[in-house]
């Protein structure tokens, strides 16, 4: 492993962990659904998950920054992760699933945003070439998602924990060649997460953004489970979040390029417009086939908007904070727009039905929208926000 330069080994834990992703988010809420549980009770299971996440991503996070030399920062989260999933394989009633998510979603929540500020490390001239190591993720996912799929019809819907925990514990063995080289001074204790809290321009940020990720989880959070509903078989299921994945991989590679000519804020803000078109596209659609393809715009919207973020929060962390500041990002669009979104849409599912949702989420993203464009105002009018080198 010491001879594969630090961007390759970054690649392939972006692979492995997106392996487990790719298992784990179009496929758990049927497996909630499989248990017996109702909407509602979804809805706050993915709530719970989701406030693990939320509380475990910036706890990790200071930690990577203050321990980030360590070689065990990646397999630790990831071991954890993979024994909390094997509990809730075998775990049955809302309570005990819920206790079991919540712990997975703890030790879940460490991988990413530790993962996201050592690959940045490797390129710290031009943050916008994020995208080019991210994207092995969506590959990953595609392929992930479509084997997923397969394996479920043919061996059942609890088949997904096989794929999941193996790509987890492969994340974290990857993870061990993962060790930070920064030579920013290192924070005591948890001195990055204040500093990322104390921040006012990131603050205002992660604000709006949140209700952007809200909006678009609330859909998400019920997707799966809304083409099962209007007659798309499991596979099907897996075909969508691949063509959302697949739409992804071009636009990633292609983001440093678009932000030299656009403008980092201008792709965010027409990211989280495209969130709109889609929330409207899934609640106009009936037909299995055209709903699964509403998952292209997803991609696109995805791609942009979670690229652009992470640039973002990026270039605008305090010195020392890189993976405290990744971690308080994922805690709000991974874990507190998880929560919010699943939870409020839950609840207007069982009273409009899932495309009436769909409405309302999609009018919620609209206001998002509109508060980014009017924060990131100053930088939309230039012809690029961004000046990056060539790759």
């Amino acid at each position: 492993m010491t001879r594969i330069s630090a961007g390759a080994r970054a690649r392939l834990a972006y692979v492995a962990l997106y392996a487990a992703i790719g298992a784990l988010y179009p496929y758990i809420p049927i497996y909630y659904h499989s248990l017996g549980l109702g909407l509602g009770s979804i809805g706050l299971v993915a709530a719970v998950f989701s406030a693990a996440g939320m509380v475990g991503s910036p706890l990790w996070g200071a930690a990577a920054d203050r321990f980030g030399r360590s070689r065990f920062v990646l397999l630790i989260p990831a071991g954890l992760a993979s024994g909390a999933f094997a509990v809730l394989a075998l775990a049955h009633g809302l309570w005990a699933v819920a206790a079991a998510a919540a712990a997975a979603s703890f030790a879940m929540s460490g991988v990413s945003p530790v993962l996201d500020a050592r690959a940045l490390e490797t390129i710290p001239d031009d943050r916008s070439r994020f995208g080019r190591l991210r994207v092995w993720g969506s590959i990953s996912f595609i392929a992930s998602a479509l084997f997923v799929g397969w394996l479920t019809d043919r061996a059942g819907i609890g088949s997904l924990f096989i794929v999941l925990i193996s790509a987890l514990l492969l994340t974290g063995l990857v993870g061990l060649s993962l060790q930070s080289r920064s030579t920013e001074p290192i924070l005591p204790r948890l001195g990055g997460l204040a500093a990322v809290l104390r921040s006012p321009v990131l603050v205002r940020f992660l604000t709006v953004a949140l209700v952007v990720w809200s909006a678009n989880s609330a859909i998400n959070g019920f997707f799966s489970i809304h083409l099962v509903e209007i007659g798309a078989p499991q596979t099907l299921v897996g075909w969508a979040w691949a063509i959302g994945a697949a739409v992804e991989v071009p636009l990633m590679f292609s983001f440093s390029a678009l932000a030299r000519r656009f403008g980092l804020e201008r792709l965010i803000v027409f990211g989280a417009a495209l969130f709109v078109v889609r929330a409207a596209a899934v609640a106009l659609v009936t037909d299995p086939v055209l709903a699964t393809l509403t998952m292209a715009i997803h991609g696109a919207a995805f791609a942009l908007v979670l690229i652009g973020c992470v640039a973002y929060v990026s270039r605008h962390a305090p010195t020392g904070a890189a993976a405290a500041a990744q971690g308080v990002l994922t805690a709000t669009i991974m874990g507190l727009a998880m929560i919010i979104g699943p939870e409020i849409g839950g609840e207007l599912s069982a009273r409009l039905g899932l495309p009436g949702m769909f409405v309302a989420a999609g009018i919620a993203g609209a206001g998002g929208v509109i508060g980014l464009a009017w924060l990131l105002a100053p930088a939309l009018g230039r012809a690029s926000a961004v000046v990056v080198p060539e790759a």
